[in-house]
């Protein structure tokens, strides 16, 4: 779940809707910026479907009795977590064994320099996934590896964008925006020249990129709910969170 709090309530998405917001951006992907268009619709599956791991976890929300607010995906237990990955990344690979490595290297990403036992272990684990598909599908040539690489930053950069818009209340200003992004996205693109992108709120459903690396401005969508504090103390957070309606945000990306 990714969450962020207001003096009333808990903006909660689910993961899953985070990263259907991912695909969309990246279906507005400037096509100028695609070197090679073989595995792209691979690609967008990868992206849309990257978060499809906590479906299940997301069904209902859970407490953190220590910090009395609810988990979301930064400090949720990490061996039920790691558990759901692995299913994710399974029930992709099914569909496209591309979009299973690409699934896997971003999941792994998360956990280099852990050293919790489960997360090396996990990384073992897709490790092995990774090298077995990249012999499956002949990745291993240099070409292709460049290509994999190009299409792993898509799938953080989107990722990361769709969270900038998720994890705080639209329109916030640069200063006072989640420090993950403030200064730019971490991801590098050949056509930034070695720059990153910038994202700011322009106003509450407005967002600037610079450089843009879309191919026009783009309006996307997401479904949050905004669960009341009085009404997780009075019921409980399953309660609270079933009964919320659905709410539709808006974007331009421009």
């Amino acid at each position: 779940m990714v969450i962020y709090e207001r003096e009333h309530d808990w903006i909660m998405t689910p993961q899953h809707h985070h990263g259907l917001l991912s695909g969309h951006i990246a279906r507005h992907w400037n096509p100028a910026y695609i070197k090679r268009t073989e595995r792209w619709s691979e690609v967008i599956f990868a992206i849309f479907q990257h978060d499809r791991a906590w479906i299940d976890l997301d069904e209902t929300p859970f407490w953190n009795d220590g910090t009395k607010e609810p988990y979301s995906f930064i400090d949720f237990p990490l061996i039920p977590k790691l558990t759901f990955y692995k299913k994710g990344i399974d029930e992709v690979e099914r569909q496209s064994p591309y979009a299973g490595l690409l699934c896997s290297l971003h999941y792994v990403s998360f956990l280099v320099g852990s050293k919790e036992p489960a997360a090396m272990e996990f990384s073992r684990q897709e490790k092995a996934r990774q090298h077995r598909l990249m012999e499956q599908l002949n990745l291993f040539e240099v070409h292709n590896k460049d290509l994999l690489k190009t299409h792993f930053l898509m799938v953080q950069f989107c990722d990361d964008l769709s969270l900038y818009l998720c994890i705080q209340e639209p329109g916030t200003p640069k200063a006072e925006e989640f420090p993950w992004f403030k200064n730019g996205f971490r991801e590098i693109f050949p056509f930034t020249d070695g720059h990153k992108i910038i994202a700011e709120w322009l106003d509450s459903k407005q967002v600037s990129l610079r450089p843009f690396p879309l191919a026009f401005p783009a309006a996307v969508s997401i479904k949050v709910k905004e669960v009341m504090k009085a009404d997780i103390h009075q019921w409980g957070i399953e309660k609270a969170y079933r009964d919320t309606d659905w709410k539709e945000r808006t974007f331009t990306l421009k």
